[in-house]
């Protein structure tokens, strides 16, 4: 009988060997669909924050993303983990550019101030708001001068000067330029000192972001502690493992230890939305 066994495995992993391949065909277009629609998606998330980005490229990326963390782990512990790894290696570049156009917007944020003192400036020496605009461009520095520089095209082109700065404020999409847009645009059509409005706006967006940084320090000890609490369950379940991994065995093979994983999975997300929740403040 026990001849026997390793005839039966060797037929069980034939059998599903042939399952694999007679369901490749199937699976491939399937595959190269939710490929390209997520590698497309990328690329247009890439073209936001000025980083050139081509498709072929970003389905090398999430291809390999997915499948050598799903053949690594299936390969040194068992395939559930494979799968998590799998899921984990195909949602990170969607985190990775998400956090790469948060910090992009930062930054084109916390240069708008020095922009509109540039101009006003400029406005109150003489220079014409076009002229005014070329000089922004001249002297500031990515990534706000890119969106400048698009202004100045626009207007180059015949593109009205409101038009091309409306334009500008629903392309970057921030709550301060925004503000800035519209008062330029509304000074123009009523009358009045632009110099003196840039001023005001960006002594109103300093005072504003001094407001935001006092309640971002008041916030993150409460932020942090609820990092550390959902990462809890896991880390001490990755040390039990490493030191006593028999101890573990029944949460990683059978099947209600991945019930309970699961159960601590969508506790842990739960608690974490409520502590984001409580700790955003909008100034």
């Amino acid at each position: 009988m026990i001849a026997f066994k390793p005839l039966v495995l060797l037929i069980g992993a034939a059998a599903a060997m042939m399952i694999v391949l007679a369901g490749l065909p199937a699976i491939i277009p399937i595959w190269n669909r939710r490929l390209d629609r997520y590698a497309s998606r990328l690329v247009g998330a890439w073209a936001e924050i000025d980083e050139p980005m081509t498709l072929a490229r970003a389905r090398r990326l999430l291809a390999a993303s997915t499948l050598v963390p799903f053949a690594v782990f299936t390969t040194v512990t068992a395939w559930p983990f494979g799968v998590c790894a799998a899921i984990a290696g195909a949602v990170a570049p969607r985190l990775w550019v998400k956090a790469r156009r948060a910090a992009h917007r930062r930054t084109m944020d916390n240069q708008l101030v020095d922009v509109l003192v540039l101009m006003a400036n400029a406005m109150r020496s003489g220079l014409t708001l076009v002229q005014a605009l070329e000089l922004a461009a001249t002297e500031s520095k990515r990534p706000i001068v890119r969106q400048l520089e698009t202004v100045l095209q626009e207007i180059q082109l015949g593109q009205s000067i409101d038009r091309a700065l409306m334009d500008l404020s629903n392309r970057v999409a921030l709550p301060d330029l925004e503000l800035a847009v519209h008062s330029i645009v509304t000074l123009r059509e009523t009358g009045g000192n632009l110099s003196e409005t840039f001023m005001t706006v960006a002594n109103t967006i300093v005072e504003r972001k001094k407001v935001e940084g006092k309640i971002a320090s008041l916030t993150a000890q409460g932020l942090y502690q609820g990092y550390a609490m959902c990462a809890m369950p896991f880390v001490l379940g990755a040390m039990f493992f490493l030191i006593e991994p028999e101890y573990m065995g029944p949460m990683l093979g059978t099947g209600l230890g991945w019930a309970m994983w699961a159960a601590v999975i969508v506790l842990d997300l739960m608690g974490m939305w409520l502590v984001l929740k409580i700790v955003k403040v909008d100034v």
